[in-house]
C-alpha cells in the first residue's frame, strides 16, 4: 500500500512538473515579480498536495514526496519561487497538527531548500549531476527527520528504503524532463536569437527593425529616429582588411549599446548603418544624447589585429515628431544624415518635423 500510495504522488509530481517547467519558460507574465510569485504558489500548491496524500507511517509521523517542487524550482535556481513554495509547505504541515513532528518536518523544509541553493550555484552547468544530488540531498534530510520521529526499527528501514526507492526513480525521471525542457528552451532562444540578431554586432537586424518600427505613427507619441554612419569606413576597410573592419563595426556596436537606455531599439541595417529608436525625448534631449554618442566614439581607441589602433568617428541624423509613419521619420532622418556628413562629418544634425493635421469632418 506504501508503495501504491507513492507511486500515485510520484505521477502527479511528475505533471506538475510539466506545468510549472512551462509556466517558468513561458512569456505570459510582463512583471518577472508576479511570475515568481506564481510559480512559487504553485510549487507550494504541488507540495501541499502531496502531503494531504501522504503515506502514513504510524499515528504521529506522515511521510510524502513534497521535496520534489522544491528539486525542481532548485534546479532552475528560482530563488523567490523556491522561498515561497518552501515557506508554504512548511508552514502547511501544521494543518495536520501542532506536533512535534510537524516542527521537525518545518526545520527540514527549509534546511532542504538552503542546502539546494548551495548544489544549484555549485553545479549549475552540469545539469544532471546537479538534479541527482539535489534528489538525494532532500532524500537524506528526510531520512534523518524520519528518524528523529520514529527511532532506528523495522518499519523505518522499510520506510526510508521505499521513500529513496520511489523518490529516486521519480527524481531521475523529473531530472531528464527538467533537462530537456530546459535544453529546448536554450535552443529556441539561441534561434530566436539567431534570426533576430545581427550576427556581427548583436544588434537588432534589418528584420526585426522593420517589425517593431511597423505601427509607428499609429499612436500620438513622440520619438526619435538615430541614423549613425562611420565616417571613411571604406577607408578602413581597404586600409586594414575587411576583418579589422569587422572589428571596428563590433567595438562601435558595444558603443550604442552602452550610451542608450534599455528599452531604445538599436539595430544595424546595413554595412557600417546603424538606426536607433528613442521614445519620448525632446529635439534638446535628443541632439545631448547624439552628441554624447559622437563624441564617445570620437574619444574612443579602436583596436585591430595586427596594426596599431586607429580612431574614427561617426555622422549622426536625427528625426524628431510626433504620430509620424516610420518611412517618413526614416527618410528625414537620413536626410539629416546626409547634411551631417556635407558639413564635413563628425556632425548631428537634428530635423524636428511638425505632426500631422488632424482631418477635419
Amino acid at each position: 500500500m506504501t508503495l501504491t500510495v507513492l507511486l500515485l504522488n510520484a505521477c502527479v509530481a511528475f505533471t506538475g512538473f510539466y506545468i510549472i517547467s512551462k509556466i517558468y519558460h513561458s512569456s505570459l507574465f510582463n512583471s518577472q515579480r508576479l511570475r515568481s510569485f506564481v510559480i512559487g504558489l504553485l510549487g507550494g500548491a504541488l507540495g501541499l498536495f502531496l502531503m494531504y496524500n501522504a503515506v502514513e507511517a504510524n499515528d504521529t509521523v506522515r511521510v510524502d514526496l513534497r521535496h520534489l517542487p522544491l528539486v525542481l524550482l532548485a534546479f532552475y535556481g528560482a530563488r523567490m519561487p523556491l522561498f515561497i513554495a518552501t515557506l508554504v509547505i512548511a508552514s502547511t504541515r501544521f494543518l495536520f497538527g501542532m506536533t512535534e513532528q510537524a516542527f521537525i518536518a518545518f526545520i527540514a523544509t527549509f534546511v532542504v531548500s538552503v542546502g539546494m541553493l548551495w548544489i544549484h550555484r555549485l553545479l549549475r552547468e552540469r545539469l544532471f549531476m546537479q538534479s541527482i544530488f539535489l534528489n538525494v540531498w532532500a532524500l537524506f534530510v528526510i531520512s534523518i527527520a524520519v528518524y528523529i520521529n520514529m527511532g532506528w526499527n523495522t518499519a523505518y528501514v522499510s520506510l526510508v528504503l521505499t521513500i529513496w526507492m520511489v523518490g529516486m526513480l521519480v527524481g531521475l525521471l523529473s531530472s531528464i524532463l527538467s533537462i530537456d525542457l530546459e535544453k529546448t528552451t536554450r535552443r529556441a532562444l539561441e534561434y530566436k536569437r539567431s534570426a533576430e540578431r545581427d550576427h556581427l554586432t548583436g544588434l537588432f537586424n534589418r528584420r526585426v527593425w522593420d517589425r517593431y518600427t511597423a505601427s509607428l505613427g499609429e499612436d500620438d507619441r513622440t520619438y526619435n529616429i538615430l541614423a549613425l554612419d562611420i565616417d571613411h569606413f571604406k577607408h578602413v576597410n581597404d586600409t586594414y582588411g575587411h576583418g579589422n573592419g569587422d572589428l571596428v563595426l563590433q567595438q562601435f556596436a558595444d558603443i550604442l549599446k552602452m550610451e542608450t537606455r534599455a528599452h531604445d531599439t538599436v539595430a544595424r541595417i546595413g554595412g557600417e548603418e546603424f538606426v536607433i529608436l528613442m521614445y519620448d525625448l525632446t529635439p534638446e534631449k535628443v541632439d545631448k544624447v547624439a552628441n554624447r554618442i559622437r563624441e564617445r566614439v570620437a574619444t574612443e581607441t579602436f583596436y585591430l589585429n595586427d596594426f596599431p589602433p586607429i580612431q574614427i568617428t561617426t555622422s549622426v541624423g536625427v528625426a524628431h515628431g510626433t504620430a509620424l509613419p516610420i518611412k517618413r521619420m526614416v527618410d528625414l532622418a537620413d536626410s539629416a544624415l546626409y547634411q551631417a556628413k556635407s558639413d564635413g562629418r563628425n556632425q548631428v544634425v537634428v530635423s524636428t518635423v511638425a505632426s500631422p493635421e488632424p482631418i477635419m469632418t
